[in-house]
């Protein structure tokens, strides 16, 4: 009968045998060394969350640097929201009227921003300036058609995340509006043209929508709503942080303002339906429910 212990390292006989099993020894030491023992698992686990935790201590002293500092905050009372019936830019254009009268009285030019006034851009979250070079008529087509606003919308910031805005502190406006048939202004004295700070944000695309109470229309998913609020408070968290005093906006946001860090709030609403305050189309609606309210 033949030795089982014998047969066992028959196949080591050879040359070619032995070196097989040698190699077989030296994979099975060396996998044997590189496994931690359970002592030695825990202490690298334990050291990993050390370090997690670390980097998302530096990331939360980061997120409070970009968070508005309520020490800035210049603490505006009776501010009351205003709702034209205007294109955005013309509406803008009135604030900064107001902005350039007072710039001599600023005393810290250095903290200041660009520009005192911070207009809403109601953005496509695929395409730069949305449908501006096909002739489409909302709203963004029309700042990008009056301004250089385009030339800061890079094509990689596209498709833009959910709550991504797209900052740009100096657009220069340089044609008139629709109604006055989009004229160029005059470009000899290019210091004399209107420049503004445009945030650039998309809205929800397509939300369903359900009639409510009082034959309201509202959000069928209230993940829709949360979102939306999500996205004017990033709006306005970045026109504080900006040190913008002055904000025009569009239909995309509602009052959502506290604190008084504006000194003017404007929507400007531009209502096809020609019915202006008392009609019911976009003005008249905005103008029932937050023309004259105080913040």
């Amino acid at each position: 009968m033949s030795n089982p212990a014998r047969g066992t390292f028959s196949a080591a006989s050879s040359p070619r045998g032995r070196g097989r099993a040698r190699g077989r020894g030296l994979r099975d030491v060396r996998g044997f060394a590189e496994r931690p023992t359970r002592g030695q698992g825990q202490g690298i686990v334990a050291e990993g969350r050390a370090n997690e935790r670390a980097q998302l201590r530096a990331i939360s002293h980061e997120t409070k640097t970009v968070l508005p500092n309520q020490n800035l905050c210049p603490k505006f009372i009776g501010t009351k929201i205003q709702v034209l019936d205007a294109d955005t830019f013309d509406a803008s254009i009135r604030l900064l009227s107001d902005s350039n009268s007072n710039s001599n009285n600023n005393n810290n030019q250095s903290s200041s921003p660009v520009t005192d006034v911070a207009v809403l851009n109601m953005a496509s979250d695929f395409v730069p300036g949305g449908g501006w070079l096909s002739g489409a008529r909302a709203q963004e087509e029309a700042l990008s058609r009056r301004s250089t606003l385009t030339a800061s919308l890079k094509r990689s910031f596209y498709p833009t995340p959910s709550n991504a805005v797209i900052y740009s502190p100096a657009v220069i406006v340089f044609r008139n509006g629709l109604k006055d048939g989009h004229g160029l202004m005059d470009l000899s004295d290019p210091d004399t043209l209107p420049l503004v700070s445009v945030i650039s944000m998309a809205a929800l695309r397509r939300p369903e929508v359900i009639t409510g109470a009082n034959s309201l229309l509202e959000f069928a998913n209230p993940n829709d709503r949360d979102c939306t609020k999500e996205k004017m408070r990033v709006i306005l968290r970045l026109s504080a942080w900006k040190r913008h005093r002055k904000v025009v906006l569009e239909v995309f946001s509602e009052a959502e303002f506290r604190g008084g860090w504006w000194e003017k709030v404007v929507f400007a609403v531009i209502d096809e339906t020609g019915l202006g305050e008392q009609g019911h189309g976009n003005v008249g609606i905005f103008f029932r429910r937050l023309d004259g309210i105080e913040i």
